[in-house]
């Protein structure tokens, strides 16, 4: 094995597990489709040499977990295995050998693992309902035009059937209300962008600014994002671009204000590796952290599957900074691309750190993102040119 590869047999048996449910999972695999695609060989590779591997121990837990890609005990009994098994010698094995290879091959190049979850999973909860959720924001929104330290703005689209959209951003909003910042020091903004204004009614109560942004086409979360920093945001030295499906946890404005305050600062993902929760998972965590008041999702007890080092969900950054670049290119329409290039733009004028926050991504239904002919929508753009938006665009007019 190449020695710039993994070879600890733990990080190795959890990468051939995390294969293994990877190609039995379409959810899972969902959770990044161009990702997906990319390292698919591998994960297909790391599978296949699972079924090699002679040990009873092995061959029970692959076939439990191949037919309940959700069985946590099955993942843990094969993780197990294979790691007592990865502690031999290299040489000793054949099959061994070829399974180690293609577990480092995998944990090398690939951006998605899977979190099973602790093997003795606590029963199921009913997902709370929105009204529920926005029934106990610990503080009230202050909707005051007073300066404030930070602005967290939210782009929103959710279709009238979409509740899943429509639960997540009602969990949002009630950890966003619970901080242990000042709620009078932060301004939480709600763009919904759509042909009519679905959920104002809904919202518009439970943050400190709603805007409505106009658009029947593709969402484009690009605008709706400057909409909300133009006409809501300002004039707070901070923002954070807040996807509605990501949940923080209590001191996730107070920790962003003060690492603002080390000099040298500019923008910076307060996770490194996004933990993308299934349906279940996401219940547990919206219970946990809104209705029985913990501090945070408790993401260690949860299943889902790690994106490493996303560029988009949170991205906190100087006011401005964002303005100094053009904001978000607004030239991307559908899902897809933009948080890549806005975070590229944004680290050629100012630096971007990463931190290790608790926070999660909440299961909905996947957004389209490619069109009717499989072209990815980003490509749209990509022709012109992955940072081609010019600094000096006027970008957030409503009358685009």
């Amino acid at each position: 094995m190449p020695a710039a590869r993994p070879s600890a047999p733990d990080a190795l048996a959890a990468a051939a597990t995390s294969s293994l449910i990877l190609v039995h999972d379409p959810l899972s695999r969902a959770v990044a489709p161009d990702y997906w695609d990319w390292s698919a060989d591998a994960h297909h590779g790391a599978a296949h040499a699972l079924t090699a591997i002679d040990d009873d121990r092995v061959r029970s837990s692959t076939a439990r977990l191949a037919d309940d890609p959700a069985d946590a005990t099955a993942a843990a009994h094969l993780t197990a295995a294979l790691t007592d098994l990865l502690r031999r010698p290299e040489g000793a094995d054949t099959a061994l050998d070829a399974l180690r290879a293609a577990a480092a091959r995998t944990e090398s190049l690939s951006r998605l693992i899977v979190q099973p979850g602790p093997p003795a999973a606590p029963a199921a909860v009913a997902a709370p309902d929105t009204a529920e959720l926005l029934a106990a924001l610990a503080r009230k929104p202050h909707r005051a035009g007073h300066p404030v330290d930070a602005a967290v703005v939210i782009p929103f689209r959710a279709p009238d059937d979409a509740t899943g959209r429509v639960r997540n951003l009602a969990a949002v909003l009630n950890a966003l209300a619970d901080q242990s910042h000042p709620r009078e020091r932060y301004r939480v903004v709600v763009v919904e962008s759509d042909e009519r204004p679905r959920w104002r009614e809904l919202f518009a109560d439970a943050c400190d600014t709603y805007l409505f942004a106009p658009d029947p086409g593709r969402f484009n979360k690009s605008w709706t994002v400057n909409v909300g920093v133009v006409h809501g945001a300002r004039p707070a030295e901070l923002v954070c671009v807040l996807d509605g499906d990501i949940l923080v946890d209590r001191d996730f404005v107070a920790r962003a204000v003060e690492r603002f305050q080390r000099p040298g600062t500019q923008a910076h993902w307060p996770f490194e590796d996004m933990l993308f929760l299934d349906p279940a998972s996401s219940a547990r965590a919206v219970r946990t952290r809104c209705l029985d008041a913990a501090p945070d999702p408790g993401p260690d007890r949860l299943r889902g599957v790690h994106l490493r080092r996303p560029p988009g969900g949170c991205v906190w950054l100087r006011e401005d900074l964002f303005t100094r670049i053009g904001g978000m290119d607004e030239r991307f329409c559908g899902w897809g691309g933009e948080d890549q290039d806005f975070v590229w733009r944004a680290e050629r004028y100012g630096p971007m750190d990463r931190h290790r926050d608790p926070i999660v991504h909440l299961h909905h239904d996947r957004a389209a993102h490619r069109g009717d002919d499989g072209t990815p929508f980003y490509e749209e753009v990509e022709r012109a040119g992955f940072c081609s938006w010019p600094c000096d665009s006027d970008f957030g007019r409503l009358d685009r």
